[in-house]
């Protein structure tokens, strides 16, 4: 347990230096960056050679609904039902983060069942931001030290929790006070 503490805080450390780490969610391996870190949001864009918008994982719902500009109530209960989970919902999202988190004034967010993914979100500022883990046009990876050395160039560490589902998550739409399925 305190081994895992540590490697949660060394990995942290990392993506607060501006690497990108590969970690497990409840999902897919995914690749993660800092989204306070202008370097590591470019690292993380020249990796997955796109510019976004990539999902903000958050460490709890209180966070994730801080980062929300527009909250009825009846999106509120749906978020409570799904999270921690494996659905990320696009909705419109306030100024302030980067513009790899935006697509049309929306981000896609989500709190994730992993609790080292949160545990990591948590120990960098209560978000992540994260994409799955391969390459333009590539397999999904699972996150692990030889993955590492093969993409050593961009990949400043791992941490891995609980063997992911390999199934992406589910994404829903929220658009004129309803969900539209998007997966």
């Amino acid at each position: 347990m305190i081994r895992q503490k540590l490697r949660a805080l060394r990995t942290a450390r990392m993506l607060q230096q501006g690497k990108l780490v590969a970690h497990n969610t409840s999902t897919v391996g995914g690749i993660a960056a800092s989204p306070f870190c202008p370097k590591a949001v470019q690292q993380l864009q020249r990796f997955k050679q796109r510019q976004g918008p990539f999902v903000l994982l958050a460490d709890s719902i209180r966070t994730a609904m801080r980062h929300i500009r527009y909250l009825p109530p009846s999106l509120r209960r749906a978020m409570r039902q799904a999270w921690p989970g494996n659905t990320t919902f696009v909705l419109p999202g306030r100024p302030g983060l980067p513009r790899a988190c935006y697509a049309r004034g929306r981000i896609a967010l989500r709190v994730d069942a992993d609790t080292t993914c949160r545990r990591l979100a948590a120990l960098s500022g209560g978000l992540i931001l994260s994409s799955s883990l391969n390459r333009k046009g590539g397999n999904i990876q699972t996150p692990n030290w030889r993955l590492r050395m093969h993409w050593h160039r961009h990949i400043g560490g791992v941490i891995s929790g609980k063997k992911q589902s390999n199934t992406p998550s589910t994404l829903l739409l929220w658009k004129k006070d309803h969900f539209h399925v998007l997966r």
